[in-house]
């Protein structure tokens, strides 16, 4: 599988991982746990990975990522990539996981969509952690769009990859507090 371009990135991120804020304070608190959530993805993916079950693994690297960078975006945490387009390289996978392929892909499609919609920016509006919350959402739509395109070009890794990197911001925007959840609550990792 040439997916290992994806679990490779998550590795050195995570490797080269650093915690620029003050150590004892909630957002110090809150950078640990994208951390970890990150980190246990990588092992979750690294797990599915040595038992055959690249989908997962994919699934989860992609998750993984999605935390990272949204850690970054709110400053919590510095990760820096070696390779920002890792969603756009193509992914070859074994010609025996083409259903669960696509059963996973149209499934995680839905997902995101639903949880994009019970998800409301959870501040003030017109405060500057109102516009984070938009960007959270809005970081999820473009990546659910993303899924959407390499869908339709027949990409289906690219779009399972899509699809759980999306929600990775919606889950850390509600595990920051950025985002209320209107919705079924089983869509969230929280």
């Amino acid at each position: 599988m040439n997916g290992d371009v994806w679990r490779e990135e998550l590795a050195s991120r995570l490797g080269d991982l650093v915690i620029p804020v003050l150590p004892g304070t909630i957002f110090s608190s809150l950078a640990g746990e994208l951390q970890v959530m990150a980190d246990s993805y990588l092992h979750d993916g690294d797990h599915f990975a040595s038992r055959g079950d690249i989908v997962n693994a994919l699934a989860s690297f992609a998750y993984a990522l999605g935390w990272l960078d949204a850690g970054e975006g709110l400053g919590l945490i510095h990760a820096p990539g070696r390779d920002h387009q890792w969603i756009f390289r193509e992914v070859v996978v074994p010609a025996d996981t083409g259903l669960r392929l696509v059963e996973k892909t149209q499934r995680y499609h839905v997902l995101l969509s639903t949880a994009i919609g019970a998800a409301v920016a959870a501040p003030e509006p017109c405060t500057a952690i109102s516009g984070a919350a938009d960007r959270f959402i809005l970081a999820a739509g473009v990546f659910r769009d993303y899924g959407r395109y390499f869908l339709s070009s027949g990409k289906l890794p690219n779009a399972l990859g899509s699809f759980s990197y999306g929600h990775a911001w919606l889950d850390a925007g509600v595990r920051a507090g950025l985002l209320r959840i209107e919705g079924p609550r089983d869509l969230f990792a929280v």
